[in-house]
């Protein structure tokens, strides 16, 4: 029986949830394990190299959003032959960027060790490190991404979401397990590229098989504006890997390894704030193409309601918590300094504000506006990597938190303005006033959280988690009375979604 679209997202946001909490604990387990065995020079350089590598997907993203945005359509309208001609025109650009990325990856094994400027680092471990890194990557590209981005469109995120559930245990298992018998930095990358191939073999069989895709020979060009979203897309990677190649190019990846932990905390929590809005997208390009516009308004207002409270309230504790986690994370680590507050706190707030914005960005790729915000993600690139490398030579770390700050900001004070003229018809003031809730309750649970955090030893995790608790439940409490005050009937319209029993009300038929 075909699901209906509450029972899809509902879908999405508990496999989201369960898959962002083993996410949290595997991604915790796996640096600690690392970095034990390895050093912080060693990790360093594996974060420095995927970051690098990251740079392959400035295409990705674009297609995958372009894709999405077109296959809303065809799927509303049950045109599997639509369908069938959007997959396989994504499925050859990514075979096409998959074979690019092989060059790619080889000039960068070939030259890493330079740019990294390194000499505890042997030019052929750097070498073999990037080639075992990027195995993963080059199977996603050449196999996976066209059928994730289907499955996502058609609202069911949820099936490659348990395929990633799978892999992230099957990963963290098999890190375990090797460096227990002392195996090489190489041989257990290795082993992880190999674990995270199965993911999109595993969608490639499924999504052939639910959607005939073996019988669409059609090659027609359905992707009009790929090229608008591959320069977003490209302004986009560059922005959020602008900070570890700046710190890279510094001469400094124990830098690198300070920074990776600390986003590996706040990217964690940003991950779970987003779960609670898992096929978003999906629901608003559904929406716009049956030109339900009435309902993707409240619906987008429900959104941005919900996302504002998960990710106030886990934000908040973050900012209070970060640096006491950061110290016993790192208790036996001793080649670097990781206790950088100021570091720690603006870090957080890029990321919060990262969060928040979020629901505009879903509904600009929704509605297909690329070549319309374009100045958005430019602007945002450019900020980010001018003060960044003004910044970072003085300032280190906290140069480019600055830099990630200012230019997250730029872009989503722009997707609000363009979408309350365009789309959502609304004034900017509905949205200035939730900033100014949002920061006077971040203000307010910080400073009486860091009070009660003094009163607290946090001399292990036992005791960490115990402070934790008790802030968290200060910090929704807050944050709970202060919507529901504020913003009464999306909080109402939440709590209603949320209970065991159906609601007729219209946000509940998403």
């Amino acid at each position: 029986m075909e699901r209906t679209r509450t029972q899809k997202a509902k879908l999405n946001i508990v496999s989201s949830l369960l898959s962002q909490f083993i996410s949290l604990v595997c991604g915790l387990i796996v640096p600690h394990t690392l970095l034990g065995a390895f050093g912080s020079t060693a990790y360093g350089a594996t974060a420095s190299i995927a970051s690098f590598l990251g740079y392959i997907t400035l295409f990705e993203g674009g297609i995958a959003a372009v894709s999405r945005s077109t296959l809303y359509k065809a799927l509303a309208d049950k045109d599997h032959h639509s369908i069938c001609r959007i997959v396989t025109e994504t499925k050859q650009f990514f075979q096409k960027l998959a074979l690019a990325f092989s060059g790619y990856v080889l000039v960068l094994a070939c030259f890493y060790s330079k740019i990294s400027r390194k000499d505890s680092l042997d030019f052929w471990v750097t070498f073999s490190l990037v080639i075992v890194i990027a195995i993963s990557t080059f199977g996603e590209y050449f196999i996976g991404v066209s059928y994730s981005t289907l499955f996502q469109a058609d609202q069911r995120t949820y099936i490659p979401t348990i395929f990633k559930i799978i892999t992230t245990i099957l990963n963290t298992g098999m890190v375990i397990l090797l460096v227990h018998y002392r195996c090489s930095l190489i041989i257990v990358k290795l082993a992880s590229s190999m674990v995270y191939i199965l993911k999109p073999l595993a969608l490639s069989v499924l999504a052939r098989r639910r959607y005939s895709l073996e019988r669409c020979v059609e090659k027609e060009k359905l992707l009009t504006q790929k090229k608008t979203a591959i320069g977003q897309h490209i302004a986009w990677v560059l922005h959020n890997n602008t900070d570890v190649a700046v710190l890279t190019i510094m001469d400094s990846l124990s830098l690198v390894s300070v920074y990776s932990v600390y986003y590996m905390i706040v990217g964690q929590i940003d991950s779970i704030a987003k779960t609670f809005t898992s096929g978003m997208e999906a629901l608003f390009g559904d929406m716009y193409a049956k030109k339900e516009i009435e309902q993707l308004n409240a619906t987008f207002n429900f959104y941005e309601t919900l996302i504002s409270l998960v990710s106030v309230t886990l934000f908040s504790v973050t900012m209070v918590l970060i640096v006491p986690f950061v110290r016993l994370y790192t208790a036996h680590i001793h080649d670097a300094n990781y206790i950088v507050p100021t570091f720690g706190i603006l870090l957080t707030i890029a990321v919060l504000m990262t969060s928040l914005r979020s629901p505009y960005g879903t509904l600009i790729i929704a509605v297909g506006h690329f070549k319309q915000t374009r100045a958005a993600a430019y602007g945002e690139a450019v900020i980010n990597i001018v003060l960044s490398l003004l910044l970072a030579f003085r300032f280190g770390l906290i140069g480019v938190a600055i830099g990630t700050v200012v230019s997250t900001l730029y872009r989503w004070i722009f997707y609000v303005s363009y979408l309350s003229k365009n789309v959502l018809n609304r004034r900017m003031g509905a949205w200035l006033k939730r900033l100014l809730c949002n920061g006077g309750i971040v203000f307010a649970v910080v400073t009486v959280g860091d009070a009660l955090a003094a009163c607290f030893p946090m001399s292990n995790y036992l005791e960490w988690a115990f402070c934790a608790a008790i802030i968290s439940i200060l910090s929704f409490s807050v944050t709970f009375i202060i919507y529901f005050l504020l913003f009464r009937t999306d909080t109402l319209a939440i709590m209603r979604h949320f209970r065991p029993v159906r609601s007729n009300r219209a946000t509940n038929d998403l």
